[in-house]
């Protein structure tokens, strides 16, 4: 099992599961908080050319990341939908995810 480390400003705290990083998580959706998402593998994020019948991009050059900001919009025990700057909405799961942070807090996966 993964420990996932909440830092506040004045403490650091590690949380031992998921679970118990979902109030902060919580807090960061009610108050639609942009937050920085640390993947832990670079994924295809933004719209890339593909051909229909293989699935493989166009120009072979599709754009990867592993950062990037966005609002939580829901959470599960499972995973988290993002809504990023552009109105692209992603569901990451919770074995994706590195870190993630609004500037003041943190929680990262270990």
């Amino acid at each position: 099992m993964s420990a996932i480390t909440a830092s506040v400003p004045q403490t650091n705290k590690t949380v031992g599961s998921w679970k118990q990083a979902q109030p902060l998580l919580e807090q960061w959706r009610r108050d639609l908080v942009e937050v920085d998402v640390m993947l832990k593998q670079p994924w295809a994020i933004g719209p890339v050319s593909t051909d229909s019948a293989s699935g493989e991009p166009i120009d072979g050059n599709g754009k990867t990341e592993n950062r990037f900001r966005g609002q939580i919009i829901y959470f599960t025990d499972a995973d988290v939908t993002v809504r990023r700057p552009s109105a692209e909405i992603l569901v990451l799961g919770n074995y994706e995810i590195a870190a993630m942070s609004d500037g003041k807090n943190r929680f990262e996966l270990a």
